[in-house]
């Protein structure tokens, strides 16, 4: 991403795009730590406002189920031992006790129906699981069984000790929606069981007892000690509450706990009633959370947006003054590059790194000017001077030995050889002396060559050999001038009077090497010493400040004058064998000429 920003990118866009990235990073982070910091702060809030509602609740709650356990320990005061004995014995219609059991029966109720004014009906069982005696509060309620068909029977006949089960089903006799709270009575000491009371209200009126305590939009969840749900103010949220499950041995305090759900948009508090028998849960929708994390979300947005705006409008502001002076200053440089050093720039008044960029780009120019005037220009005549001069420097002594030998020839041989001698010597001269173009090319220098190897075999006779063999595709091949007559010249000189009695033979050749054109000569002459091979290379490769003196003729000669013309040098290879008896000594030295244009 960073890569796809910056790279390649104009010093525009890449101040423009560091700004904004450079900000936003901040920015991003400060406004992640806001938004959970202010999260945090409102879930903390949310969850103590629905601790204290839940603590509410599950007071009122527990208070009004614990009711029915109380009314049913009621039995075990003296004032109700009958009621005790007929559960568990049953009643005996021919005693006359049983006047007094009626009566302790309707105080039962009566104090029962004081403590929970939405009861209906009440059923007292027997320790043999039957029906010994029952109230109802409207003969309708009368036609309320308990059977095979009913929910939870037999099992709410046989509940454990301390243990109570409530449920909610809808009675087929009356056509009304029944909750049912059933618990067991037992012997405290003994744990042997009495029988069972059951306590019946309608569904409503229970509703209206549990909304009494709760306010919308929260919903309570209640369930027995197996898990099911008997009451649940509303059916949003489903799934929210886990299931219930008696403890088989309920903490002597009771538990609760409100903690979040996930996603964290709704919290949920839990509380046992009733001993444990009962598992409570209150859903709090979390709205008030979600519509604050919304408004927070809306405004770091917004406020991360708008100071984006900001700071790309400051920084394409701030740019333009920073950019301008460089794209100008570009813009000359490629000027310059293109060979205009007549281009100057304005500075701005204030002085800061750019302006005096500026102004060093203007004395950088103007310098630049005054060397190409003062220095480049006289280079070049220079140059064209050296050339010229290296031309001229041909050998005085060899001009005399010409004459020497035409002068010789007139009295010993005819007209013949004379007219070719002064003939190859005027083309000399015509060839050295040419004022206009200083570049040749291989077959004019191969032409030039044999007049002087024509006059030199007419002044050595047999003493002199040659042997060329260039291919005709390297005649047209372009070279400087004077590159191969100096140093056949210099094989003459100092390989010839070595020869003695034998024939000293003079090879040239051509071959091609990539690019390059490669021109080789050789000679078959007593070679030349190591230490002098050294000194000769070495020479070779050390620039010359004596190349107009006269003094550097043939190799350094070569040398320089391709230096400078081609910007390289003249690469020698000379190479030195023992002489056998059944051959001809090595070649006296190879050397070539490399750059030429093809």
């Amino acid at each position: 991403m960073l890569r796809w920003l910056f790279v390649n990118r104009s010093i525009r866009t890449k101040i423009v795009w560091s700004s904004a990235v450079i900000s936003l990073i901040p920015m991003l982070i400060l406004s992640f730590l806001f938004y959970l910091s202010s999260t945090r702060s409102l879930e903390r809030t949310l969850v103590r406002s629905a601790d204290q509602s839940a603590d509410y609740m599950y007071g009122s709650l527990d208070e009004y189920f614990h009711n029915f356990t109380a009314s049913a320990l009621q039995l075990y005061g003296g004032s109700f031992s009958r009621v005790l004995n007929l559960m568990a014995h049953g009643a005996d219609y021919n005693d006359g006790e049983i006047l007094y059991l009626r009566e302790t029966l309707a105080n039962y109720y009566s104090l029962v129906i004081n403590k929970n004014k939405d009861i209906i009906k009440i059923m007292v069982y027997g320790a043999d699981d039957k029906l010994k005696d029952a109230w109802s509060r409207a003969t309708s309620y009368d036609a309320i069984r308990l059977d095979a068909g009913e929910p939870h029977y037999p099992e709410l006949l046989d509940l454990p000790f301390q243990h109570t089960l409530m449920f909610a089903y809808r009675d087929p006799a009356i056509q009304e929606e029944l909750f049912a709270y059933a618990i067991g009575i037992y012997d405290p000491f003994y744990r042997k069981k009495f029988g069972t009371l059951v306590f019946f209200l309608r569904q409503k009126d229970l509703a209206k007892e549990i909304e009494a305590v709760n306010r919308a939009p929260n919903v309570i969840s209640l369930q027995n000690a197996n898990g099911e749900t008997f009451y649940r103010s509303s059916d949003a949220y489903p799934n929210s509450e886990t299931r219930y499950r008696r403890p088989d041995a309920p903490s002597a305090e009771q538990t609760r706990s409100v903690r979040f759900a996930t996603p964290p948009n709704l919290l949920v508090g839990s509380s046992t009633l009733d001993n444990a028998n009962i598992g409570m849960t209150i859903l709090f929708p979390a709205s008030e959370l979600q519509e604050n994390r919304r408004n927070t979300l809306r405004l770091i947005v917004g406020a991360i947006l708008f100071v984006m705006v900001v700071i790309v409008v400051c920084s394409y502001m701030v740019q333009r003054s920073i950019t301008k002076p460089i794209q100008l200053l570009g813009s000359a440089m490629k000027s310059v590059r293109g060979g205009n050093f007549q281009v100057t720039l304005r500075p701005r008044s204030y002085r800061d790194d750019l302006s005096e960029l500026m102004r060093n780009f203007n004395f950088m120019t103007n310098k630049l000017r005054e060397l190409v005037e003062l220095e480049y220009q006289t280079q070049l005549r220079n140059k064209e001077a050296q050339l010229l001069a290296l031309q001229m420097q041909i050998n005085p002594h060899f001009l005399y030995n010409t004459l020497q030998t035409i002068g010789g020839k007139a009295v010993l041989i005819g007209e013949y050889e004379i007219h070719e001698m002064c003939r190859a010597l005027a083309d000399m001269f015509r060839y050295s002396f040419y004022e206009g173009n200083t570049e040749s090319t291989i077959g004019q220098e191969l032409v030039h060559v044999n007049n002087y190897l024509y006059i030199q075999k007419l002044r050595f006779e047999d003493s002199l050999a040659t042997e060329i063999e260039v291919d005709a595709g390297f005649m047209d091949v372009t070279i400087i001038r004077f590159v191969l007559q100096p140093i056949v010249e210099n094989v003459i000189v100092h390989a010839l009077e070595k020869k003695e009695d034998a024939t000293l033979v003079i090879r040239a050749s051509a071959f091609r090497d990539g690019d390059m054109a490669v021109i080789e000569l050789s000679d078959d002459g007593p070679g030349i010493p190591a230490d002098r091979l050294a000194a000769i290379r070495q020479g070779l490769e050390r620039r010359s400040l004596e190349v107009f003196s006269g003094v550097s003729i043939g190799l350094k000669n070569v040398h320089e004058r391709l230096r400078l013309v081609y910007g390289g040098g003249l690469r020698s290879r000379h190479r030195q064998r023992a002489r056998s008896r059944d051959r001809h000594p090595d070649p006296h030295s190879i050397q070539e000429m490399r750059r030429g244009r093809c």
